[in-house]
């Protein structure tokens, strides 16, 4: 083999050589990039029911409130809902009725309040009640909340939650406002009504609630009147005390026992009780609203001053923190309601805390959600 032979065969296996070792290194650092590995994600239950009544005995008839602690372990603030079970579900079908509460749990404990109400007609019985979280409800809470809300003053910020409360999956809204009210009336039979309120202030209302409403996510349609049917709407809002009278109160009350959202702004619950065309519908005992205690919550209204705070912290998802204020009255004819029923959620007080500033109650199928009222952004 001559000379030049020998140098071009060493050269081939240098080559090859070359090659093999370096298809092995690639092939090892390929197996060694796409290595997976497997890593335990476990997600817990947050809620735990730490204490809760040892037993209870009541007679037909009769309503009873326990209290129950629950722990939040993580660090965020869930909005919940709690289902209450008797192991005889024919016999609580029939005979009891427990309150459905919206809880807002901050991080730590908390006690809740609940209530149960045995029918007259139940007959004697032992039974075993369970307290569990419902699995629908949504969780964690905060919801995501609409940029925009930074824009609004507490109250509408507020309104703006308990709109979205009141209505969950809603998009359409009816707003049953002064300034429309006005429009249709003032000129006829309101030539007697009021004194009206000034147009520019009419006007801020107006806007100001139906931004907070369109910012909730609301298609927003303004009627100066209460109309014969509210089902093609989601949510109704009420604040024009003139457009509704005593009629009406059967309407909405079945509105709601139907599924409908209602939110019920500052006297309005006065005069569905009393028929009334000025300020003063208390001269009426328009401060007595047993005639819609069912549906609405409450059996008074009245009026107070100073400042609204939270009692609740981030209510209905929004940003609004535990003892902030609200709304500040620079009268002391600010709306507020008392006597709650044991079913109703309180979100707000005045400073005295049996004036109730904000609160939810729930009818039927449906969702009532009440303001004393706005400040405008």
């Amino acid at each position: 083999m001559s000379e030049s032979a020998k140098r071009w065969r060493g050269l081939r296996i240098f080559l090859i050589t070359i090659l093999l070792i370096s298809t092995v290194t690639l092939g090892s650092f390929a197996a060694y990039a796409f290595q997976s590995v497997s890593i335990p994600l476990e997600v817990k239950e947050p809620l735990e029911i730490r204490e809760y009544p040892s037993g209870f005995s009541i007679y037909p008839g009769e309503t009873i409130t326990f209290d129950f602690t629950v722990e939040n372990l993580a660090s965020v603030t869930y909005f919940a809902e709690f289902d209450f079970l008797l192991n005889d579900t024919d016999y609580q079908t029939k005979y009891v009725t427990f309150s459905n509460h919206n809880y807002s749990i901050p991080p730590g404990t908390q006690k809740l309040s609940a209530w149960l109400t045995i029918a007259p007609t139940a007959p004697p019985a032992n039974l075993i009640l369970t307290i569990n979280r419902k699995t629908n409800t949504p969780a964690p809470s905060p919801p995501p909340v609409h940029d925009s809300n930074i824009s609004l003053a507490p109250s509408l910020q507020l309104l703006d939650g308990g709109a979205r409360w009141a209505a969950p999956n809603g998009t359409t809204a009816l707003y049953v406002n002064h300034k429309d009210n006005w429009a249709l009336h003032h000129l006829t039979d309101g030539v007697d009504w009021g004194p009206w309120p000034s147009e520019s202030t009419m006007d801020n209302w107006r806007s100001s609630i139906s931004n907070a409403l369109e910012q909730a996510g609301f298609e927003v349609t303004f009627a100066g009147d209460i109309p014969e049917t509210l089902n093609g709407y989601d949510l109704v809002v009420i604040k024009a005390n003139w457009a509704v009278e005593p009629k009406h109160a059967e309407l909405i009350r079945d509105y709601l026992a139907n599924g409908g959202g209602v939110v019920i702004l500052k006297c309005v619950p006065s005069y569905l009780s009393v028929y009334c065309k000025d300020w003063y519908p208390g001269k009426l005992s328009g401060t007595n609203l047993t005639a819609i205690q069912d549906w609405f919550g409450s059996d008074t209204y009245a009026n107070t001053g100073g400042q609204a705070r939270l009692i609740v912290d981030k209510p209905f998802g929004t940003n609004l923190e535990y003892g902030s204020v609200v709304y500040s009255g620079i009268t002391a004819s600010e709306a507020c309601i008392t006597s709650l029923d044991g079913n109703a959620n309180i979100i707000a007080t005045w400073g005295n805390p049996d004036y109730v500033y904000a609160f939810t109650h729930e009818y039927g199928e449906g969702r009532l959600y009440y303001q004393g009222e706005v400040l405008p952004s």
